[in-house]
């Protein structure tokens, strides 16, 4: 029996060996697993810090231009606001300036109907002097200084505004004067 508790004994001495030795096994392999991830956390926080140490020009770069994209924009913004204004202004003007044109024009067009109206409205006349077998009608004679107006004075027909007109029978005249300072005759 002896033999059998030293056997026993034996036996129990080699598995506590290896279990230690496995226990110690374990225990380094544990160590070189914490070895590892304290490594590999030092890692990502030297990553991090250095993600950062680029991170902070770059995030100042980007904020900076963010600022000129925002100034940029009130720039255009007040610009467009600007033109906006000054083409309001510029319609404005336009618009006044034609609708002054277009009162002018009717109020021409209203004196042209006006004189029209009164042409219309004033009834055919006609009148002639007889005298010695003759028959001379004042119109004709009218027609005749107007057209001395032109031909013989060299004005032009819209410079004349008066006529005025005097037929004397003895002399076989008749006796104009145009515009009251210009003095003709014309035989009968």
């Amino acid at each position: 029996m002896r033999n059998v508790q030293k056997k026993s004994s034996a036996s129990k001495a080699v598995k506590a060996a290896e279990s230690k030795t496995a226990a110690e096994k374990t225990v380094k392999a544990s160590e070189v697993q914490t070895a590892e991830v304290k490594a590999a956390e030092k890692e990502a926080a030297a990553e991090k810090t250095a993600a950062k140490v680029v991170e902070k020009p770059a995030l100042a770069k980007a904020e900076k231009a963010a600022e000129n994209v925002k100034k940029a924009a009130e720039e255009t913004k007040t610009a467009v606001a600007s033109a906006v204004k000054k083409a309001a202004e510029e319609t404005k003007a336009a618009a006044e300036t034609a609708v002054k044109k277009a009162e002018k024009k009717t109020a021409a067009v209203k004196k042209a109907a006006e004189k029209a109206a009164e042409k219309a409205a004033a009834p055919e006349e006609s009148v002639s002097v007889q005298y010695a077998g003759k028959d001379i009608l004042v119109s004709d004679l009218m027609g005749q200084a107007k057209k001395d107006w032109t031909e013989k004075f060299g004005r032009k027909a819209a410079e004349l505004k008066k006529v005025s007109l005097y037929v004397n029978t003895d002399d076989n005249t008749a006796y104009y004067v145009l515009n009251d300072d210009v003095k003709g005759q014309i035989a009968l």
